[in-house]
């Protein structure tokens, strides 16, 4: 299979081909089996509350690619519903040159590679810093999408980072705030919750706003992009937003975290200077820290990104909070035992 630049979207979306029946649609929630598929980079405790949030979920299989190979954490978090994948020379020795060269395109291969041999009937391109946040069990909302439905679009919250005078959002109740078009609001509702920042955000996000699918399995030349499904080289558009279903992304849930990937992130990743124009997020950014440095960037992440009960107030009276529990470190020590605590 070959691999052409990430994100390079055909202008005119196409409806998935497919030599699915009527026998091959699952219908019933209770037989319905999906699960994910993750190119990771990243420490063993994350991983680990990664997995046993779905886990717990309803996954029935996870596939996990591991971009740093590592024996040891596949060792420890064995477990028989989940399968992971060394990615090392001799994993890529009968890829593409291509597939290899960017992360985004890492992504794309691997779980096109969990596609193209899944025998589940769902399948979610996902990363582990992403939870799926739903109402009810997964399978129920799945089994009752049409039989022409390619995808379903798990629309994004950003988990915001707990206030002083609120609990870990590991382990107590965790807040993520939606996007301004998913609630419906007006851009002067951003200005009234970020009074600052927010007419330089235009979603109220920093990170993406576009959200995550989870796909139909059985199709052939599929490829699976971060964000689109496509086959044949166009992008499917037979897709359909669950909107009981949300994934929720822990793209900044501290201020280490934050300011860790900042420098990359404003050069490769979700910060980058991506249009011409008025100013955008990376020009507010290299401003602020233009004048204020590390203070003027700890004020913008304070605005935007914490979950003080000022904040909270005001998303919940513009319908832009979703609350949910995550639980994570009691799931792991569910399945793992004393890794959960103790690593």
């Amino acid at each position: 299979m070959r691999w052409g630049k990430p994100d390079k979207t055909p202008q005119t979306p196409v409806r998935a081909k497919t030599t699915l029946t009527a026998s091959d649609i699952v219908t019933d929630p209770d037989v319905l089996r999906w699960g994910t598929v993750s190119t990771v980079k990243a420490p063993l405790r994350q991983i680990a509350r990664f997995i046993a949030y779905h886990l717990d979920a309803g996954a029935a299989r996870m596939d996990i690619f591991l971009d740093v190979p590592d024996a040891d954490i596949a060792r420890r978090l064995a477990h028989p519903k989940v399968r992971f994948h060394q990615c090392d020379d001799a994993f890529w020795a009968d890829k593409p040159d291509k597939a290899r060269e960017s992360h985004q395109l890492r992504q794309a291969s691997n779980a096109s590679q969990a596609y193209s041999g899944s025998d589940l009937d769902w399948l979610a391109h996902i990363d582990v810093d992403e939870y799926i946040l739903t109402d009810q069990p997964l399978a129920g909302h799945l089994s009752s999408l049409p039989a022409d439905v390619a995808f379903a679009r798990l629309q994004p919250v950003e988990l915001m980072a707990s206030d002083d005078t609120l609990d870990d959002p590991w382990t107590g109740p965790a807040h993520f705030k939606r996007t301004r078009k998913a609630a419906k609001r007006r851009k002067t509702d951003l200005i009234e919750i970020y009074p600052t920042f927010g007419a330089y955000v235009p979603e109220g996000f920093i990170s993406y706003t576009g959200g995550k699918n989870i796909v139909r399995t059985g199709f052939n030349r599929i490829r699976l992009g971060i964000h689109a499904m496509m086959q044949a080289g166009f992008k499917v558009s037979n897709g359909k937003v669950l909107d009981q279903v949300h994934i929720g992304h822990a793209h900044a849930p501290d201020w280490e975290t934050f300011q860790r990937h900042f420098e990359f992130r404003m050069s490769h990743g979700s910060y980058r200077k991506k249009t011409n124009g008025n100013m955008i997020l990376n020009d507010v950014l290299n401003v602020l820290i233009a004048e204020e440095g590390a203070d003027g960037l700890r004020r913008f992440y304070d605005e935007m990104c914490r979950a003080t009960p000022t904040r909270l107030e005001l998303l919940r009276r513009h319908d832009m909070l979703v609350t949910a529990a995550l639980d994570l470190d009691r799931k792991v020590a569910q399945i793992y035992g004393p890794l959960g605590v103790s690593t």
